[in-house]
């Protein structure tokens, strides 16, 4: 089936929501680095509690996804917009006053990351409903990618000038726009996301092994991110240098987005993955056993952009497993929680035996995902969900 411009004219408003659902996980991920930093110098946190704090949206999304089911039954889709918009806009908003009162922020950042992951399952449920899902994961997971590196160099600018006051502010101005954007999405019928269009989830093991395999390969996949500037300072570069040319090799891995929902339409989902774990294995051990600067930044190349390649074909594998798109919904969430615990393992990981482990571990995770995979696809899968958009 041939997919040209006019078959996504339906989806345009669609695509903007679903960008911007998912950019807001970015805008947690890019408020990460530098109010992990803030918090400790600024507002007195210890480093366990910091790390907490940080970390908070991504336990309050994985927690939504034990409750989209319930999100999907109760709420249509404006409802939901207006909900969890508002709740991610509130807490970003008191945030910005009581950022020294952790008993205050704790549970802010949790219903941030909670409203968060309930607006990407509920949107996620929407894409896998479409006559071409992996392809719209692929843009969508492209403009959030972009988006995020903006968003780093605004909420690093705005900590430098206000402090943690103003990392909270910037991010509040993003959380707005981007809620805004969430109504370019407009559902023909309110029962479109309603109790009557929702059947009962079935448990079985095949969609459980695909979420598990997402969660893996991003997991281990971001091992090495967290240590990126460790690794390239040294090998010498600064931080200036190091930020610069890392930045942009970052911001194209956008582009590699596409061209996995692309190879996913086209191909399947199976050889693409397996590409992807490949690659990433392959990239990362070369990057962080590597004494050589430019060999370094060349193999960042296949590492990062197998991140980015393989996302939309796991959410669109796990959206075809059911045709109402239960799985994809509860997919989003979960999937993505995989950058929070890249982060907290590699720390303990590097901490007793240091970073080159991070190569081996790596290793042995893209292996895992490889055996799950071949698991999931060596008997035919779901038929995809049948598309009722219009």
């Amino acid at each position: 089936m041939t997919h040209g411009i006019a078959t996504w004219k339906p989806y345009a408003g669609l695509v903007i929501a679903g960008s911007a659902a998912f950019s807001m996980l970015t805008l947690f991920s890019a408020m990460k680095p530098v109010l992990l930093t803030r918090f400790v110098e600024q507002a007195g946190y210890s480093q366990s509690l910091a790390g907490l704090t940080v970390a908070m949206p991504f336990v309050g999304g994985v927690f939504s996804a034990f409750v989209m089911h319930l999100i999907l039954q109760r709420l249509n889709y404006k409802q939901a917009a207006i909900l969890f918009c508002a709740g991610l806009v509130i807490c970003e908003l008191i945030n910005g006053f009581a950022f020294a009162n952790p008993m205050i922020v704790l549970p802010c950042q949790f219903i941030s990351g909670f409203s968060v992951g309930a607006l990407m399952g509920v949107t996620s449920r929407l894409i896998s409903q479409t006559h071409d899902p992996d392809r719209i994961f692929g843009v969508v997971d492209m403009m959030c990618v972009l988006l995020m590196s903006f968003f780093i160099a605004g909420i690093g600018a705005a900590v430098e000038i206000k402090g943690l006051a103003g990392g909270f502010q910037s991010a509040l101005a993003i959380a707005i726009a981007l809620s805004v954007l969430m109504f370019a999405y407009r559902p023909k019928s309110s029962a479109s996301l309603g109790a009557e269009s929702i059947g009962k989830i079935v448990l079985s093991w095949r969609p459980v092994t695909i979420i598990l395999m997402g969660i893996f390969f991003i997991t281990f996949s971001g091992l090495g991110f967290t240590y990126m500037f460790t690794m390239a300072r040294n090998l010498g570069f600064t931080y200036e240098s190091a930020g610069s040319q890392i930045g942009v090799i970052l911001f194209f891995s956008a582009f590699a987005c596409v061209a996995g929902g692309w190879a996913s339409a086209k191909l399947g989902p199976a050889w693409p993955l397996t590409g992807a774990f490949v690659s990433c294995a392959i990239g990362w051990w070369i990057a962080i056993h590597t004494m050589n600067p430019l060999i370094y930044l060349a193999a960042l190349v296949p590492a990062v952009y197998a991140l980015q390649f393989a996302c939309p074909i796991l959410l669109a594998l796990a959206g075809a497993q059911d045709k109402e798109g239960h799985w994809a919904a509860v997919a989003a969430p979960l999937v993505t929680s995989g950058f929070a615990w890249a982060a907290i393992f590699s720390g303990m990981i590097v901490d007793v035996w240091g970073v080159h482990a991070l190569s081996t571990v790596t290793l042995f995770g893209m292996m895992l995902c490889g055996l799950m995979l071949w698991t999931v696809t060596r008997r035919p899968t779901a038929l995809p969900a049948e598309p009722v958009l219009q």
